[in-house]
């Protein structure tokens, strides 16, 4: 019994972590306009515009929200300012949030031909959307 219950641990713990990735090039992202298709667009037609150090998010009434990121091959522990503007690419896109919070995302979908992306919260010291947010594409990357 006891070895059953270990592996039935085993695989649970396998299946939680075997989300699939894709590592996109910071290139792909900078100078690109999304906006949120999932439940999480709480700002109306809000859209985020990413540079090639911050994420920022434009609202309906003009406000803007920068979040400095960098991508990552793994998920940190806390949030790497030195990395800012430097990495080119990962499967995790990190975003500042203040001195002690920071989400860190898998990037589970990256779809340049079909403008889309889908960004699953992967850090708990954060609360946050335990679903996917799906982001889609509303310009047209030169």
């Amino acid at each position: 019994m006891k070895e059953l219950l270990s592996t039935l641990c085993a695989v649970l713990a396998c299946a939680n972590t075997a989300i699939a990735q894709v590592t996109v090039s910071r290139s792909d992202l900078v100078g690109t306009k999304w906006q949120v298709s999932s439940v999480y667009a709480r700002h109306g037609s809000a859209y985020y515009v990413f540079t090639k150090k911050a994420f920022i998010w434009h609202t309906d009434d003009g406000r803007t929200g920068p979040s400095p990121f960098y991508l990552s091959n793994k998920i940190p522990d806390k949030f790497d300012s030195t990395k800012v503007g430097v990495t080119t690419n990962g499967c995790y896109l990190n975003k500042y949030l203040d001195e002690k919070h920071f989400t860190c995302y898998a990037i589970t979908i990256f779809d340049k031909s079909k403008g889309k992306m889908v960004l699953e919260l992967k850090n708990e010291k954060f609360i946050g959307p335990n679903k996917p947010i799906t982001f889609i594409r509303i310009d047209k990357k030169k």
